[in-house]
């Protein structure tokens, strides 16, 4: 079968890094830890394993930092140990043609996301496990690199068949159609997201950010609080108007004057000092940061009230300079988030994402702009990328198309 992997060869990682600084689309040429290659169909390798015939994959940012191998070798993910080859997608929706004898969770026929992309506890059947694979926090495994997995060449979303343990699918209900069973997974992650700190009433919230996790983080935020003012910052036209209907009372758009205008909306006061040094003194209450950048995240610090909170949803490997004295002169609360996880009395995020879909509080209708079949993979990636000229919101590669 044909599937796309990332090889963790530091010779190939080197000479991408190379490659990439003449040319943007290093990363999908031939000197690239990425492969799109032919693999032997995997089978699951014990009793506790399922087999899942894929039917579409999402593209999500993750996967483009992966490929485009944009990582510092000084952050702390870099340093965690890995595998050797990690196959790509977890956005997915398939179906299980096979399941092992101990298997009690789903069968044949049954319709999967996958809740566990990254080895745990779990898959690698340490027992007893981590703290918190205890808490069912997997993404935050304290035993990476004490165990391994019974089977290297697992597949992944993007390739038609993937082997996974029996604590890795999600079964899909059957209340939830293929297109929004997609998006179960960064439902899932925003929900994990607004869940590290709900908005309260009359509270002026801004999202960083409109691609899908920051336009469904938007959405779950309208769910959990009706009363708070929530703003969203848009890159580009058709990201605002996605993001109104998803639940935005206002869309602000980035310009050199957006510290001003930001003062305005929230009645903060504007002050700029020495060296384009600018700061508000007021804000808003919670900011949502779907980016995670060091610039956003140098702007989350300033564009918060003192006392206020910042969620850092976006995943980003090369951090820069961040200057973290707001945390401390005005006590601001910043958190992190991985992914998804348990979130209180044993429901987890993905219950709550599947929960707000099939219940209609949240419409995911129109996130899915792209698709394309596996074997052009690389004008899905070309699409992902221009946002600004494809109006790409979520590009999916599909098993399904010719």
């Amino acid at each position: 079968m044909k599937a796309i992997y990332f090889d963790n060869n530091i010779l190939k990682i080197a000479m991408l890094n190379l490659t990439s600084k003449f040319n943007r689309y290093a990363a999908l040429g031939s000197f690239s830890p990425t492969r799109y290659t032919d693999v032997p169909e995997p089978e699951i390798p014990n009793p506790r394993w399922i087999k899942v015939k894929n039917k579409s994959c999402g593209i999500c940012g993750t996967d483009i930092h992966f490929i485009f191998m944009e990582m510092d070798p000084r952050c702390f993910p870099a340093g965690v140990p890995g595998i050797a080859r990690k196959y790509l997608g977890h956005e997915m929706v398939g179906e299980v043609i096979q399941a092992g004898s101990e298997v009690e969770n789903v069968r044949p026929g049954d319709r999967v996301a996958l809740r566990i992309d990254w080895p745990s506890c779990f898959q690698m059947e340490i027992d007893p496990p981590c703290d918190q694979c205890k808490k069912g926090n997997y993404m935050l495994c304290e035993n990476l690199g004490k165990g391994q997995l019974p089977i290297l060449d697992t597949g992944g979303g993007f390739s038609p068949f993937m082997v996974m343990h029996k604590t890795q699918p999600y079964k899909i209900p059957d209340t939830i159609d293929d297109d929004d069973a997609l998006l179960l997974e960064p439902t899932a992650c925003a929900v994990h997201g607004v869940f590290k700190h709900k908005p309260e009433r009359g509270d002026r919230v801004l999202v960083i950010g409109c691609g899908t996790i920051g336009l469904i983080t938007i959405a779950v935020a309208r769910v959990e609080q009706e009363d708070a003012k929530i703003f969203a910052l848009a890159r580009y036209p058709f990201q605002g108007e996605m993001a109104k209907r998803l639940g935005a009372d206002e869309v602000l758009f980035e310009n050199k004057n957006i510290y001003r205008d930001i003062a305005t909306k929230t009645n903060a006061s504007y002050w700029k000092g020495h060296l384009g040094n600018e700061i508000l003194l007021g804000g808003f209450d919670v900011i949502y940061d779907s980016i995670g950048n060091d610039r956003t995240i140098n702007n989350s610090l300033r564009w918060t009230k003192a006392g206020g909170n910042i969620v850092i949803v976006g995943i980003n490997f090369k951090p820069g300079r961040i200057d973290y004295t707001p945390v401390w002169y005005q006590e601001v609360k910043l958190t992190g988030m991985n992914c998804h996880a348990n979130e209180f009395d044993g429901e987890t995020s993905f219950d709550i994402a599947a929960r707000l879909i099939s219940e209609k509080k949240i419409n995911l209708k129109g996130l899915i702009t792209h698709r394309f079949p596996l074997s052009e993979y690389k004008e899905a990636i070309k699409t992902f990328l221009n946002k600004g000229n494809t109006k790409a919101i979520k590009v999916v590669l599909d098993h399904t198309a010719p």
